[in-house]
């Protein structure tokens, strides 16, 4: 009884390695996203946005003309907030 059992266990891997055919095969996968931007007040705070999947997002002011910042700016100076924001998906 044992002598089977062990001649099947040897014989196991080489039946691993024996050649076998492939096939290609062409897949599609779609996922359905959907995402909700809503701006709460006169638009000075950063949009709520909510996705039903987690999504991974960036909001960013819009302004490509506002100049940025090259050093520390006192806490007295207030930078008015953009005229439009950006969210990066």
């Amino acid at each position: 009884m044992l002598r089977p059992l062990s001649i099947a266990v040897l014989l196991l891997p080489l039946h691993a390695l024996a050649a076998t055919e492939t096939v290609p095969l062409d897949v599609s996968l779609t996922v359905k996203e959907s995402c909700h931007v809503e701006q709460d007040g006169d638009g000075s705070a950063l949009p709520a946005v909510t996705c039903a999947l987690d999504s991974p997002y960036r909001v960013q002011a819009g302004d490509a003309e506002r100049p940025r910042a090259t050093r520390a700016v006192p806490k007295a100076i207030r930078h008015p907030a953009p005229a439009q924001w950006e969210v990066v998906f």
